[in-house]
């Protein structure tokens, strides 16, 4: 059975409510957006979070892997490309790409997978012991929609450099150019356009993804103090405000999640997530005329919301109209070709319409862009069965 395979690629620079992961920052700075509304008390007692120096803290596995593997290749082949060796390009870690839990440097170590904000902690961590110049970099990617239940996420990208950035070489008298250390599954979106971001925003980042994973796994008390740490560690970062109006939007609170959308869109007017979550609080709150002006202003951003050609091909499915949630699903695909779910239901499609190379090659293609091991796993057993009974068929006949 093959692993969920990670592509470390380094290079020479020369919801219904809707949560973000790792939403790209701006090419300029943004003001710190006001303190949003908060509920410590409904959510008391606070749990004691990792603080931003604890998220990089090497474990006593990782001093000594530094010892044993990194320092022998570090004085044979310098500080960067000794790390990257031990690392990554003789496959000592074994690491596998996991987008399930955003962990720490060390619990990342400890697991040998991560997404990719875990993964640069982690080389972060190796990288600042050596005393290397880091920074971290949120990469421009056509945002990628996931769902689960009743939540869509939409999900960025981060790498990180290692060395002097180019700007800055002529001042510090050295021609060495950094190096660019990218994480991403084998199929993942590939972009050279990135923006650096502060250790400020990776702090948020990480904590509200932490937010998002305990939300949609129904912990809405977790979820409350990891969104509330997000945005106390990045004002700036937009995202951490979104995920705490859908919490409170989950807990019936409208008024403080409309009030929490508001501080966003006074400074970000065209923020999707934003927008699509206001509609979603705006709607339940009966609010017509205010609604229809916020559907204005997303379908004027967005005129096809995310999974619609899903949703309608999945209701085809129902009606056993198979055709048309083929061609449902391949519109929903064309615009979202990652999406693992997707393509199962593309598979099931084919297979009602008889096609059954095809409906295992949507098969092979979920299991390579599925977000965790686990969940590659029981889409492979699906196209093992398909291939088998192909098989049967064939020796019948």
């Amino acid at each position: 059975m093959s692993q969920h395979r990670l592509s470390a690629r380094l290079r020479l620079a020369g919801m219904a409510l809707v949560l973000s992961l790792l939403q790209a920052c701006a090419t300029t700075p943004r003001p710190a957006l006001p303190a949003p509304p908060l509920m410590d008390e409904a959510f008391a007692p606070a749990p004691v979070l990792p603080s931003s120096q604890e998220l990089l803290a090497l474990s006593p596995a990782m001093r000594d892997f530094m010892e044993q593997a990194i320092q022998p290749k570090v004085r044979t082949h310098g500080s960067k490309e000794g790390l990257l060796k031990a690392l990554y390009r003789e496959g000592q870690l074994r690491l596998q790409y996991d987008a399930e839990k955003t962990r720490t440097a060390a619990e990342t170590f400890a697991d040998g997978r991560g997404n990719c904000l875990s993964l640069v902690l982690m080389t972060a961590a190796f990288a600042q012991e050596l005393q290397l110049p880091v920074y971290f970099r949120s990469v421009l990617v056509d945002p990628q929609w996931t769902r689960s239940d009743s939540l869509i996420f939409q999900s960025g990208h981060v790498n990180l450099g290692l060395g002097t950035r180019l700007q800055e070489r002529a001042f510090v008298g050295t021609v060495e150019a950094p190096v660019i250390v990218d994480f991403l599954p084998e199929e993942g979106p590939r972009s050279s356009r990135a923006v650096e971001v502060s250790s400020a925003t990776i702090t948020a980042m990480f904590y509200n993804n932490r937010a998002a994973e305990q939300l949609n796994a129904g912990d809405v008390r977790a979820a409350y103090w990891w969104a509330r740490a997000a945005v106390m560690a990045d004002p700036r970062f937009s995202a951490g405000f979104n995920t705490l109006a859908v919490l409170y939007r989950r807990q019936g609170r409208l008024d403080l999640a409309e009030r929490v959308l508001e501080l966003v869109l006074a400074q970000e007017a065209a923020n999707e997530v934003a927008l699509a979550n206001m509609v979603v609080v705006l709607r339940e709150a009966r609010r017509t005329e205010d609604l229809a002006r916020y559907e204005q202003r997303l379908a004027a951003l967005r005129p096809v919301p995310p999974f619609k050609y899903f949703d309608d091909g999945r209701e085809a499915m129902k009606r056993q109209d198979f055709r048309a949630a083929d061609a449902l699903f391949a519109q929903e695909l064309a615009r979202s070709a990652n999406n693992h779910e997707l393509h199962f239901w593309a598979a099931l499609a084919k297979l009602a319409l008889g096609q059954q190379e095809r409906a295992a090659r949507h098969l092979a293609l979920a299991a390579q862009t599925s977000p965790t091991p686990g969940q590659q796993r029981i889409y492979e057993a699906k196209l093992h069965w398909l291939q088998t009974h192909a098989r049967s068929k064939e020796r019948m006949q």
